[in-house]
């Protein structure tokens, strides 16, 4: 038999044996929940609804188990429930959809404690129809929702807990807490008054006015943060962040994408190939990154950023401790007046003191040029030491001592005992200190 004759063979049983689970309904299962059936299947969608009222005192809490569909769910000043059910019902033809219809029922599950909400779908092999549930029901009260496909919105609740791996998330006004499961969708909530836990992947995450603790597991989409009012756990993976309004202290990860951090509190970094910014932080800012930049302006706080091949800017810098220690990138602190260590090897740094140091400067370098932009009026104890390079001198005062042999040192304002000094240590680089430009 030739190869051609055996891949026909081939072809006519796959096709058999597709027709096959196609009309057992058995390829609902092995293509999810969207399959709708070969693509030579024609249908039509029909669209049915119902309502009912469940009249008060409504139990603790509600609970709607749906598995493709819309849900629905607002507080409201009632003291009943009213449920509008909808069913979409796509069918050949109207006869089809009006007996999948009738077959296709809603279950209230009451009890003391709780009512639960769903569908018979399970009784279905075929399931080509989608249910949404669109609830009012006393504000206040606990609801559990969970979902697969299509958007769950949620109002005026109590502790609310929604599961939709793969629909969009909008919740409004959470009296308690918040546990909230998505992915592939994006992610809304606005005003949560407990605490609040959120898993999302591959996802847009937008979270604002939480005034628990938020925790966030997340990975591959960008992140929105605002006004937090306890403390933040982030945890990220090739997630993009804007945050803004971090009122407690906040513990950050995440790879390969920007983070902007604007008006928080005291904020630690865990990154890698991350660019981060941070402007308007009051407490220390925390940073352990590789391969990326740290930019920082307008901190009141101390700042620690340790990495390899980090570059590091710095302005605005009211801190009483600065450390930077990296590699292979440069680095510039200006207006910074608190003590500071550098660490610094196969790269340059740019020191722009203000006119009166708070702390000691303290500069170890390798393979490292420094350049110091000396403050006017500024009389503090220097030592400058390079080897396998030069000071150059700038300033109109002179030096109190210079010399060279194997490695250059010059010192100046010795006498000045008592102040914070400036030691610069470096090797195969130059030391230039020369006046500030006045700003």
């Amino acid at each position: 038999m030739r190869a051609r004759d055996v891949i026909l063979v081939l072809l006519v049983i796959g096709v058999g044996v597709f027709l096959t689970y196609e009309k057992s309904g058995r390829l609902d299962g092995l293509f999810g929940e969207g399959w709708e059936g070969p693509w030579w299947r024609t249908s039509t969608t029909f669209d049915y609804e119902e309502t009912q009222e469940i009249p008060g005192p409504v139990p603790a809490e509600l609970q709607v188990v749906n598995g493709r569909g819309e849900v629905e769910i607002v507080g409201g000043d009632t003291d009943k429930m009213t449920v509008v059910f909808k069913k979409h019902v796509s069918a050949r033809d109207q006869a089809e959809a009006d007996q999948i219809a009738a077959e296709l029922r809603m279950i209230v599950t009451p009890s003391e404690s709780r009512l639960v909400l769903s569908t018979n779908r399970d009784n279905f092999r075929k399931k080509r129809f989608a249910t949404d549930f669109k609830i009012v029901l006393p504000a206040g009260k606990s609801v559990l929702v969970k979902n697969a496909y299509g958007l769950v919105r949620t109002g005026q609740t109590g502790r609310t807990e929604i599961s939709n791996p793969h629909g969009d998330v909008v919740v409004r006004s959470v009296e308690g807490s918040l546990i909230l499961i998505n992915s592939h969708q994006s992610v809304d909530v606005d005003g949560v008054r407990g605490d609040a836990r959120v898993q999302a992947s591959h996802a847009g995450v937008a979270l604002k006015n939480i005034l628990g603790e938020l925790t966030l597991d997340h990975s591959y989409g960008e992140i929105r943060l605002e006004n937090i009012s306890q403390k933040l756990i982030l945890n990220g993976s090739h997630s993009g962040i804007r945050a803004q309004g971090l009122r407690a202290e906040a513990e950050i990860s995440s790879s390969y994408e920007t983070i902007i951090l604007s008006d928080v509190s005291t904020v630690r970094i865990q990154a890698r190939h991350c660019d981060i910014q941070g402007d308007g932080i009051t407490g220390l800012f925390d940073v352990t990154n590789t391969y990326g930049r740290v930019k920082v302006t307008a901190l009141k706080g101390d700042l620690k950023v340790e990495g390899g091949k980090v570059s590091v800017d710095g302005r605005g810098l009211q801190s009483s401790e600065i450390y930077v220690h990296t590699t292979y990138q440069n680095v510039s602190l200006a207006e910074f007046s608190g003590k500071a260590t550098i660490v610094l090897s196969h790269g340059d740094l740019n020191l722009e003191p203000i006119g009166s140091l708070t702390g000691a400067v303290d500069v170890q370098g390798t393979y490292a040029g420094v350049r110091i932009a000396w403050p006017d009026g500024l009389r503090t104890p220097f030592e400058g030491r390079t080897r396998d390079g030069r000071i150059i001198w700038n300033l109109n005062e002179r030096p109190d001592l210079e010399t060279s042999n194997g490695s250059t040192e010059t010192r100046a304002f010795s006498q000045e005992t008592g102040k914070p000094g400036l030691l610069i240590v470096t090797t195969h680089g130059d030391i230039k200190v020369e006046p500030a430009v006045r700003r």
